[in-house]
């Protein structure tokens, strides 16, 4: 986990988002590359022609917290982009060994579709991160599990910072008989990780309320990286296409958290 990204779209909270982009490259030891990208962001008309509007505001916004936060990091640059922001992910995204966007506040809107296309048109995976940048991130580490291709791809993703960390903790739904943690405590057990397994109980819960119900056993375990699989589609704009229990994560995670689709 080397080549990473963040995406800026030059609005007040850009510099939050780098604090925490920059924390994470350093703890990893990476290269990150800080892409701003204002393509047909708006448009002017001139002799009834519709024109593409350079948003220079957003550009200036966005290089502006890259001065103030990596302006002395040799392993971060800036790069503008005339695309869209989720051409941009998609191009830039095929060779990064992660995404990094900022948590999204609602279930539509251009943030979302970031998401999206990080999730489901690149390969790798999204770090989420939370409004405020945390104190550590990768200490103690919340993996959830269910015995999904999803989930385990993530694990696979997250290796480089379970094998650091100083504390392991499986989440499981008690109520789901196939989340059993034994093949995954096994497959850790290789790497010298031996985890605390934290069951919370799913029974008769929403969709939603598992979400909740998640980060909440994160929370008591004091997790400053969660990590999980995403399920659903690319419904472009909205969420309306993941798992109900994802939408919830995504929207309401306080802590940093690693999703893989």
């Amino acid at each position: 986990m080397k080549v990473m990204s963040v995406y800026l779209d030059g609005s007040s909270n850009d510099q939050e988002s780098l604090t925490f982009a920059v924390m994470f490259c350093e703890k990893l030891g990476g290269r990150l590359n800080v892409i701003h990208a204002s393509g047909q962001k708006a448009y002017v008309v001139h002799d009834s022609v519709a024109i593409p509007e350079v948003d220079q505001a957003g550009i200036t916004a966005a290089k502006l917290a890259f001065d103030v936060v990596c302006g002395v990091k040799p392993f971060a640059r800036f790069l503008h982009v005339e695309a869209k922001p989720d051409d941009a992910i998609r191009d830039y995204g095929l060779l990064n060994d992660i995404n990094i966007l900022e948590r999204v506040n609602g279930e539509v809107g251009p943030d979302v579709l970031a998401l999206n296309t990080a999730l489901f048109d690149t390969p790798a995976p999204v770090l989420v991160c939370p409004p405020t940048p945390p104190a550590t991130i990768g200490t103690s580490v919340a993996v959830v599990w269910n015995a999904t291709t999803q989930s385990a791809k993530a694990v696979h993703s997250a290796m480089p910072l379970l094998t650091g960390a100083e504390q392991v903790t499986v989440l499981i739904n008690g109520a789901n008989p196939e989340s059993d943690p034994a093949p995954l405590l096994d497959y850790l057990a290789g790497y010298n990780i031996r985890p605390k397994v934290v069951s919370f109980d799913g029974d008769r819960l929403t969709a939603r309320g598992r979400g909740r119900a998640i980060l909440a056993a994160a929370n008591e375990r004091d997790a400053d990286l969660l990590v999980m699989g995403a399920y659903g589609d690319n419904m472009w704009s909205s969420l309306t296409g993941m798992g109900r229990t994802t939408q919830k994560v995504c929207t309401a995670t306080k802590i940093p958290t690693l999703i893989q689709s």
